[in-house]
């Protein structure tokens, strides 16, 4: 007792000590910096100063990383960090495979339930899916610590939006020169200059307020219906020119939907992310939305124009999808397996065999057909793939019975509620002071299990099915939101502990992880011949990342602060080094594309990874140079 009491007085004058020397942001604020842990010699007083510092707490998420390297493991902190380095890795792949694999399917199912158009859903729903990590990630950073880690989320926009514009952009060119869009790609990049330009003044300031946060939406809101305006014009021109001469069917140069005018090749198409490997089973693999045969194209993302709903030809096929890429009418995921439509149940019969198919997360009929990556991947990211099967259903109106899989079905009424109600840190909340939350809806999911299992079969999917959909938007939502706060929390310990900012952070780690599928996916477009199809959104996509990324979070923000009206953010040197940075590079773009007649050749593919090699080393020696805030 005497040893506890002597420790707390010695930490309390310690913290004391500390909070003296330390300058504070407010006067007599009395306030101790997370980072101060630093000047303290002693593991145990660090754990301690960790413990007992609110600054070195957590607002959202369920783990305070800072606490395993200086509490769990003081004397192997190098181990430590490995290990969280690892845990990272994991969280990123989780992050990827809901997002791709769930995500994007329950909004496939919303945009078809509610009939919207291929242009609509092209740059609302589709671009939502295809921004999903971005989006939740700065929204985790921004409305979490009261804005703490808003340069973890500026970072991240800015860093994401100049790799994504130089080193996806610049690969492609390098690997195959092409010809650029060349009303999308002016439109997107003068609407990327004045969003980029527009987050520039609103850091310049030091503050947002709710009008300026809900106009970063509204900014988007006109570039949708400048997309669709400019579409229904075009579309115009060209049914009218069609009606005076026969089109041409050559791939090449002109493009048809159901024998109706789509676009011309100014304009391109992608569609939802994709699978990052394989789906729940075997039916379950959600063929793409968008293939492309000689003469009909269809799905448009940003930037890209469609007619009516197509039939698809059943020739020469090709899958695009943001991870994976194909030149049969087989899908062929780069970081998955071709699956087969039945496997087998190792003995298995019935429900059980059904419910096993389901939940499976190895490919094992395309597991001879992979190469030792493959193989590794599909091990490592198993245990993901199996809670997300636990919890999240998938529908898809395109595969055999919609996907529907009684046993799995039944048992998603009961997980994912309960997932959501415990990810939101709800679960043990009361209700009326007598009941938990999770009982009452663990009872209610058992019921509607009942009710679903007793009005429906193995053979037929019911006419309810469609609603399993909606149920995995909300989970895949909690899935991606909670995921994204974990990352956050996470980044965050790895500049506490390194002494780096979040924006340096925001810019690498983050940017590069939910960069990374760009690369991979549009290279493997670009090797196959369809560069264009590979840059096509490039840059639409991250001005829908930073205008509805900070729109989003800053009107959240906003609203939740004290005065409901304005919200503080943190100006330094290094977000206007990012700023200009990206506006530097779009600028460029704007300028020497235009002037090479939209010929995008290799010279310009290696000068655009000179510049974010040149970006790169310039944010570093901000960061550990001798430059002040401006």
């Amino acid at each position: 007792m005497g040893a506890q009491l002597l420790l707390n007085t010695t930490l309390r004058q310690t913290l004391a000590g500390v909070a003296a020397l330390i300058p504070t942001t407010e006067p007599d604020s009395g306030e101790v910096e997370c980072r101060d842990y630093h000047k303290l010699n002693s593991s145990s007083l660090q754990c301690e100063f960790i413990r007992n510092t609110s600054d070195c707490g957590i607002d959202e998420g369920f783990i305070n990383y800072l606490l395993f390297p200086y509490c769990s493991l003081p004397n192997l902190v190098p181990l430590a960090m490995v290990i969280l380095f690892l845990w990272l890795m994991v969280l990123f792949v989780l992050l990827g495979v809901t997002a791709d694999d769930y995500f994007c399917s329950a909004l496939k199912v919303i945009s078809d339930t509610l009939k919207l158009s291929q242009n609509i859903a092209g740059v609302t729903i589709l671009a939502f899916g295809n921004g999903a990590p971005d989006i939740f990630s700065a929204v985790a950073a921004i409305t979490n610590n009261n804005g703490v880690n808003a340069g973890l989320a500026i970072g991240a926009l800015f860093g994401a939006g100049v790799f994504v514009t130089t080193v996806v952009v610049g690969a492609v060119a390098i690997l195959t020169p092409f010809e650029m869009m060349q009303r999308p790609f002016l439109r997107d990049v003068v609407f990327y200059l004045a969003a980029a330009f527009w987050t520039w003044c609103v850091l310049w300031y030091k503050n947002i307020n709710l009008p300026q946060a809900i106009g970063f939406i509204g900014l988007y809101v006109v570039y949708v219906l400048v997309v669709l305006i400019g579409r229904k014009i075009r579309q115009s021109r060209l049914k009218a020119s069609q009606s005076q001469s026969t089109m041409p069917t050559d791939f090449s140069n002109n493009y048809s939907v159901n024998g109706t005018v789509a676009d011309d090749p100014d304009e391109e198409y992608l569609t939802f992310r994709q699978p990052s490997g394989k789906h729940v089973h075997p039916r379950r693999a959600v063929k793409g939305t968008l293939q492309v045969t000689e003469g009909v194209t269809v799905g448009p993302l940003l930037g890209g124009q469609a007619g009516a709903n197509p039939t698809l030809q059943p020739q020469t096929s090709v899958d695009l999808s943001r991870n994976s890429f194909s030149t049969s009418g087989e899908r062929m995921p780069l970081l998955g397996s071709i699956k087969e439509e039945n496997i087998g149940s190792g003995g298995l019969s019935g429900l059980g065999a059904e419910l096993w198919e389901g939940l499976n997360p190895i490919d094992t009929a395309g597991w001879r057909n992979k190469g030792t990556f493959g193989k590794g991947y599909e091990i490592f990211k198993a245990p993901i793939q199996l809670v997300l099967n636990l919890t999240v259903s998938i529908v898809d109106f395109e595969e055999d019975n919609h996907n529907w899989n009684r046993p799995l079905n039944c048992l998603h009424c009961i997980t994912g509620p309960l997932f959501v109600v415990f990810a939101i840190n709800n679960g043990f909340d009361k209700i009326g002071g007598v009941m938990p939350v999770w009982a009452v809806v663990l009872m209610c999911g058992a019921l509607l299990a009942v009710v679903v299992f007793c009005t429906s079969n193995s053979e037929n999917y019911p006419i309810y099915h469609w609603a399993f959909g909606y149920l995995a938007f909300v989970v895949s939502v909690v899935w991606i939101y909670a995921t994204a706060n974990e990352i956050v929390n996470l980044l965050q310990a790895f500049g506490l502990v390194f002494n780096i900012s979040d924006a340096i952070l925001g810019l690498t780690l983050l940017a590069w992880g939910n960069s990374i599928g760009d690369l991979v996916a549009d290279t493997a477009m670009a090797r196959q011949g369809f560069p264009r199809m590979g840059v096509s959104a490039c840059f639409g996509g991250p001005l829908f990342n930073m205008l509805m990324g900070i729109g989003i979070s800053c009107t959240i923000a906003t609203i939740k602060s004290r005065d409901h009206w304005n919200f503080p953010l943190n100006r330094t040197l290094l977000q206007s080094v990012l700023a200009g940075s990206l506006g530097f590079s779009l600028l460029s773009s704007l300028i020497l594309i235009p002037a090479s007649k939209f010929k995008v050749g290799r010279w310009y593919g290696i000068y655009l990874i000179v510049v974010y090699i040149a970006f790169l080393g310039l944010a570093l020696a901000t960061e550990f140079g001798t430059f002040g805030d401006i």
